[in-house]
């Protein structure tokens, strides 16, 4: 009975005895794995190069004419004919407009026969003084010589004096019809026939076709930024492979007081047919940007609410995670301007896995 029970006991115990055995083993690979030295994580880096990022800023701007005149009466009246329209091509001594003129004609003709008048009086008062110089002194007396003298002198300023009203009434009649004087093509009219307009009130504007600018409205960080001496490539809105390129020619002293932009005027190198007056154009400019680091997106790791790459001591090989200050991002890039140095190698794939002072091996294609 007793021989019985033994034999049986004998299997149960045998198998507790493995299990226990086994654990031990187990015990024991697990320490010996724990107290081992992993091996080195291999990753792949690159080295960190700044360069200065350069940004393209735009606006959109018109076509506008480089010279543009407006004209003018210079006295007031009512308008008779007006012989161009917007849009009318002009060249020199093309007459634009007439104002009534017949009170400059009366003006005219009154002028004239006071000259008329002026000059009979001064031929009479001269042959009078001829005739007293040929008298005296046999049988004319000195005053009477000195008199008649003097009234000739007298009668030569009332013919001066006529010459010049003349004069003004003849420009005041020529003033009557305004001519255009340069060449260019009439953009704006300021006067209907019949009108009554005073003087200096614009009748017709006319832009000379020449040269041309671009007119942009521009914030002042942009001025202050680029300068005046800034490059600018100009293309037409409505069909962006017709291009140009201009100088910065003229920029406004003063802002305008609601949008607080300043206007900027570029002038054309050589601009095309198609870059006609008022057309929307896009000018480029190029900004020069501070230094910058260009790393990719797997390089990125993020530390809380800041942003971080890791990068490998070139002795120690181990890893060390930086703050950097991120400039902006692209589609597959971002800039760092601050947290790093020009040479530092920077892990750009398997970051995630990283820990601080973790050793790793550089795989082919990184920097050393």
């Amino acid at each position: 009975m007793e021989k019985h029970l033994a034999r049986s006991k004998s299997p149960a115990m045998a198998g507790v005895f493995a299990g226990i055995l086994g654990a031990l083993l187990l015990a024991g690979c697990s320490s010996e794995e724990e107290t081992g030295e992993r091996p080195p994580r291999p990753v792949r880096t690159v080295a960190v190069s700044f360069n200065p990022e350069d940004t393209y800023g735009s606006l959109v701007g018109e076509i506008r004419p480089r010279t543009e005149t407006s004209f003018s009466f210079r006295q007031g009246g009512e308008i008779r004919e007006r012989d161009v329209e917007v849009g009318d091509l002009v060249d020199v001594g093309t007459v634009l407009a007439r104002l009534d003129a017949e009170d400059a004609q009366d003006a005219m003709r009154k002028a004239e026969a006071n000259l008329f008048a002026a000059q009979a009086q001064f031929q009479n008062a001269e042959t009078e003084r001829a005739r007293q110089q040929q008298l005296y002194p046999r049988t004319s007396t000195r005053q009477a010589l000195d008199a008649a003298t003097a009234a000739a002198s007298m009668a030569q300023a009332g013919v001066d004096a006529a010459q010049a009203g003349l004069r003004i009434a003849q420009t005041n009649l020529d003033n009557r019809v305004l001519k255009a004087n340069a060449a260019g093509v009439v953009t704006a009219i300021g006067g209907e026939v019949g009108q009554v307009v005073g003087g200096g009130q614009m009748v017709a504007r006319v832009a000379q076709l020449g040269t041309r600018d671009a007119v942009f409205q521009v914030p002042e960080a942009t001025i202050q930024t680029t300068g005046g001496n800034a490059r600018v490539e100009v293309q037409l809105l409505s069909n962006p492979n017709i291009k140009a390129t201009g100088s910065v020619r003229e920029i406004s002293p003063t802002a305008d007081p609601i949008t607080r932009n300043f206007t900027v005027r570029v002038g054309l190198d050589s601009a095309p047919e198609e870059f006609r007056f008022g057309s929307a154009v896009r000018g480029t400019i190029r900004l020069a940007g501070e230094p910058a680091a260009r790393l990719p997106i797997s390089a990125l790791f993020s530390q809380g609410n800041e942003s971080a790459v890791w990068i490998v001591d070139a002795a120690s090989k181990t890893t060390k995670l930086v703050p950097v200050e991120i400039h902006r991002f692209d589609t597959k890039d971002f800039l760092v301007t601050k947290g790093l140095s020009s040479g530092d190698n920077v892990v750009v794939a398997g970051v995630q896995q990283l820990r601080p002072g973790m050793p790793v091996r550089l795989l082919e294609g990184s920097a050393e």
